[in-house]
């Protein structure tokens, strides 16, 4: 039974919540579950998928899992009342064009998704609730015969920009945000796109977890510190975003300054070969969550080199806050609209003045200069977003329960 007089959220998610990066959506489902029961949906594996468990360790351990007949587990110890949920391998289909047999696979494949949630709810006693859908809209086909108090779309990237997300998910998007209640964007970019399919668009940007930051940033790692000062410390995925031919000029211009890159290499993404082959450029390869904080700290100055698309301007990132946090001067590329941050970040237009920021970033080291990022950042933390997310959810569902009672 639900102990809170808070309503229940079922919440279906593309990150699943031991994945390899930090995710907007299972960092707002782990603060909602603070006063309230929140059913985090891993978004489902494949039989394709089930062939490759013995080098899978998200698989592995859900195999486990599914061993002791369970499909629900809790997986934070300080998040007690979030509950993942782990549905059981389905048929792929999204090599599948368009058409009647995908639209009728896809509805099988919600349907056996369903199956598994509604159980683990039985198990509960959760009889009704709200249904967030966190960017996963090929999932979004709501089965159930329970009540579906409200449906919540939360976007938190630019659908058409990603190429396994695209082939079905903006169709798919596109559908549901039409019948949602309401829609949730990490930046105003995003809610203006989908704005047209739904008037009631709210934006509430991505934040960093200000505490984590600041203490696990020491000790150095031992990698990074072998590497000579100033650094300048990008860290994230490498692939599609990042401006590699703007670096390769920078790095060679700027010859005694030492870049940095922490994080996994998406190799049908990745156009940075003759970057890498520069002796000031060094490639760290992936690194724990845990230890991000210490990689950024090591940086002398932080970046954000990021190419300047129809598909970055949609894009809030977790990163720069995450770098203020630390207190680090942050130089970015004008990919996305970051006029509230004009006062701490120093914004570059082509390589000349991405080079003539990596320096002034240099002298912005001040105590501060450190001080005032710092502040700024302690602005931005996951807690004042949530307080938006609840003040959300509060005003809509009295809406809609008004709305029952006078119908």
């Amino acid at each position: 039974m639900n102990p809170f007089s808070e309503t229940p959220i079922v919440m279906q998610a593309l990150p699943r919540w031991d994945g390899l990066y930090a995710s907007t959506s299972l960092k707002v489902a782990q603060e909602l579950s603070r006063n309230r029961i929140v059913f985090y949906v891993d978004h489902p594996f494949t039989w394709k998928d089930s062939f490759t468990a013995k080098y899978n360790r998200q698989l592995i351990y859900r195999k486990n899992l599914w061993k002791k007949g369970n499909l629900a587990h809790h997986p934070f110890e300080e998040y007690p009342n979030l509950i993942n949920i782990c549905p059981k391998p389905i048929p792929s289909i999204n090599f599948l064009p368009e058409g009647a047999v995908y639209n009728q696979c896809r509805a099988l494949n919600n349907n056996i998704v369903w199956a598994y949630i509604d159980k683990v709810l039985d198990q509960y006693g959760i009889s009704e609730f709200i249904y967030i859908n966190s960017f996963d809209p090929v999932y979004s086909q709501i089965r159930t015969d329970k009540d579906v108090v409200m449906r919540v779309y939360h976007c938190v990237d630019h659908t058409p920009g990603e190429r396994y997300i695209a082939r079905h998910g903006t169709i798919a998007e596109r559908e549901f945000v039409r019948k949602a209640d309401f829609v949730v964007s990490t930046s105003k970019q995003i809610s203006k796109r989908l704005r047209k399919w739904n008037q009631k668009c709210y934006t509430v940007e991505n934040a960093a977890d200000f505490a984590f930051f600041v203490n696990n940033a020491e000790p150095i790692p031992e990698d990074i510190a072998n590497i000579k000062h100033p650094r300048v410390v990008y860290v994230g995925n490498i692939g599609l975003r990042i401006d590699y031919l703007l670096l390769e000029v920078a790095a060679k211009k700027l010859p005694d300054f030492q870049f940095v890159f922490v994080g996994p290499v998406d190799e049908r993404e990745f156009k940075g070969a003759e970057l890498k082959k520069l002796p000031n450029v060094h490639f760290l390869g992936r690194r724990p969550y845990k230890e991000v904080p210490a990689y950024m700290n090591a940086g002398d100055i932080c970046m954000i080199p990021f190419e300047c698309t129809e598909y970055t301007k949609h894009i809030y990132p977790l990163k720069i806050n995450e770098y203020l946090s630390l207190g680090k001067p942050v130089v970015t590329s004008q990919f996305a609209d970051l006029s509230d941050f004009d006062d701490v970040i120093l914004r570059y237009k082509d390589v000349d003045e991405f080079v003539q920021k990596v320096q002034q970033g240099l002298a912005a080291c001040t105590e501060e200069d450190t001080h005032k990022r710092k502040i700024f950042a302690a602005g931005n933390t996951w807690e004042k977003r949530i307080e938006q997310w609840k003040e959300i959810l509060k005003a809509e569902e009295e809406t809609v329960r008004w709305n029952i009672r006078n119908d």
